[in-house]
């Protein structure tokens, strides 16, 4: 291991801890995050010998079944629960990490990441936020078998993640045969059929699959307009001024704004989607860096602005 692979790693887990553990967010917000009261129930559940509905074939896969091991373990070593969700909220951010501070000046992921969205997806939809940092450390690996195991594992612990795999190979064929100004409008259409779906298909295929997130979405308020058209610029951005490498460059980029986009036009149509721009969240940062030097500054003032609303709105309301 080379001193900066070393240092990128040390530099990676001290942040996790950080944002994790070390501020206390709980302190601070006068309570903890919403999903941890529902973990920490199904954990004392399932350790005292609780039952859960059994599955087979397809509804097996979107049982998420990986998690319930998960589940069971931590009932099975930890005597207190709470402490080993730190733990997978930490591995969580340190996956991330990793994958933003090579691609990127340390000193910008951290400040940029450092935001009241990915905060809470990383303490309290911990689940999710564990599936996509295994994509990420799946896109990193150099071994193709590796990498598939991997994004395997993260099917079983989140059931949408099968969706970002296809996104990805999707990106990957675009970017082989469309020319780019071309395959920036493709992601933006994308984005809106994208929208569209989770709006009206979605529920219909889940309840016909007979899967227990059927009808989710429909429970949680969208965000407003003006919480997610700042995203929408920022892909609009990226869409218009970027400049590339290589095509991983674009694929990056592409993702990006395929999740900006799909968040602005989920909250015209009253859908929740915030979760989907946390989850990417390194991608859009990285996408930013590909802007020239002008518009890349400009931008980031207009995210770090952004984000200081997003703390003090935060703040405001618990």
């Amino acid at each position: 291991m080379t001193n900066k692979t070393y240092n990128l790693y040390f530099l990676s887990l001290f942040y996790a801890i950080l944002i994790t553990y070390i501020i206390p967010w709980t302190s601070i917000y006068h309570g903890d995050f919403l999903d941890i009261g529902n973990y920490l129930n199904r954990i004392e559940y399932l350790h005292v010998g609780g039952n859960e509905a059994s599955h087979v074939g397809l509804s097996w896969l979107l049982s998420e079944p990986l998690w319930k091991y998960i589940i069971i373990g931590i009932g099975l070593i930890f005597d207190d629960y709470r402490l080993a969700l730190y733990i997978i909220s930490i591995i969580i951010v340190f996956f991330y990490s990793i994958f933003l501070f090579k691609r990127v000046e340390s000193y910008i992921g951290m400040i940029f990441l450092f935001n009241p969205m990915f905060i809470d997806l990383v303490l309290s939809q911990v689940r999710s936020a564990l599936a996509f940092s295994l994509l990420l450390l799946a896109y990193d690996l150099s071994s193709k078998k590796w990498s598939s195991i991997v994004a395997i594992i993260s099917i079983l612990i989140h059931a949408s993640m099968p969706l970002f795999i296809v996104i990805y190979f999707l990106l990957s064929k675009l970017n082989k045969s469309v020319y780019p100004k071309k395959y920036y409008l493709v992601t933006i259409i994308t984005a809106l059929l994208f929208a569209i779906f989770m709006k009206y298909g979605v529920n219909i295929l889940l309840t016909i699959l007979g899967d227990r997130h059927a009808g989710y979405e429909n429970t949680i308020a969208g965000a407003s307009l003006s919480y997610s058209i700042v995203w929408f610029a920022i892909g609009i951005f990226v869409a218009t001024f970027a400049t590339f490498e290589n095509e991983n460059d674009r694929i990056i980029a592409g993702y990006a704004i395929i999740m900006t986009s799909f968040f602005f036009f989920s909250s015209i149509m009253g859908n929740f989607a915030q979760r989907y721009v946390a989850l990417t969240m390194p991608l859009i940062i990285i996408s930013i860096s590909y802007l020239p030097k002008h518009y890349r500054q400009g931008t980031y003032v207009l995210f770090f602005m952004y984000i200081l609303l997003m703390f003090k709105y935060k703040l405001a309301n618990v």
